[in-house]
């Protein structure tokens, strides 16, 4: 870690009265839209940089509270709606399912069904309804902002899934607790 990011992890851990008086090691574990760190018995999710355009963090606590209730997430130890700070226990042994992990490790589509449809059923009620095709355009309109390259093909998929957009308009399922990037 760096110096900036050592402080700033030590910074977090001040406000969080679990983990005040911590002193153990911290350890960078994966994450592609926030920093995540294991911190003891627990796993320290910090906002990554201008994830607040497009992650309502208010949203995002209730759900993690309800994905949890479900039996389908750790506990939440801390969690701060306001800057999007997050501590929940350590799941010992788990394996971040990567494409490649996902193909070569003996019924993970299974068990990630089983999950899925636990949540599913859990009765939770989100305060947030992700429409994926409306997100995507208003992902597309943040991205229009910043200097990106999208990747090849990806205008491609986006105009030939509009097919999909219009048959769930006219079809649309009934709503149910559920993750948008399982």
């Amino acid at each position: 870690m760096t110096q900036e990011e050592e402080n700033e992890v030590s910074a977090a851990l001040q406000n969080i009265p679990a983990l005040q008086n911590y002193n153990g090691p911290v350890r960078r574990l994966g994450g592609l839209t926030n920093r995540v760190y294991h911190v003891g018995n627990f796993v320290l999710r910090l906002p990554g940089k201008g994830t607040e355009e497009y992650i309502n963090r208010t949203h995002e606590a209730e759900t993690v509270q309800i994905a949890a209730r479900a039996g389908v997430s750790p506990e939440t130890i801390y969690i701060d709606a306001a800057s999007g700070v997050l501590v929940t226990t350590f799941v010992s042994n788990a394996i971040t399912m990567t494409p490649a992990n996902f193909k070569s490790r003996v019924l993970a589509p299974a068990r990630a069904g089983k999950v899925l449809k636990k949540l599913h059923s859990s009765g939770g009620i989100f305060p947030f309804r992700f429409e994926l095709f409306t997100m995507i355009d208003d992902y597309l309109k943040i991205l229009s902002t910043k200097t990106v390259t999208l990747p090849e093909g990806y205008t491609e998929v986006v105009r030939e899934a509009e097919t999909i957009r219009h048959i769930l308009n006219r079809n649309p399922a009934p709503l149910a607790p559920c993750h948008c990037d399982p």
